[in-house]
């Protein structure tokens, strides 16, 4: 008997689960302008898609260390507004 191999290419993975929605900024989910989904990848990883209607059936799929990555670079680089 061989043992199964995990699939390495991302894109070839099924999705496991529902989309969730990611939202911010003009604080409402109504029109979806400010939003991304996010969804797990059967083996690990994460789909994202984009939820303007110009990014429709888009996705951008990336590891768990990539993802988190990621993030972390925007946590650390990007200022959020100051209020007055």
């Amino acid at each position: 008997m061989t043992a199964t191999k995990p699939n390495s290419n991302l894109y070839n993975r099924p999705i496991e689960g529902e989309f969730s929605f990611l939202c911010n900024g003009n604080g409402t989910e109504e029109n979806m302008e400010s939003c991304l989904s996010l969804a797990q990848l059967k083996g690990g990883g994460y789909a994202v898609q984009d939820t303007k209607a110009e990014g429709a059936g888009r996705e951008l799929r990336a590891s768990s260390s990539e993802l988190l990555s990621f993030a972390q670079h925007i946590v650390d680089t990007v200022t959020p507004p100051t209020t007055a």
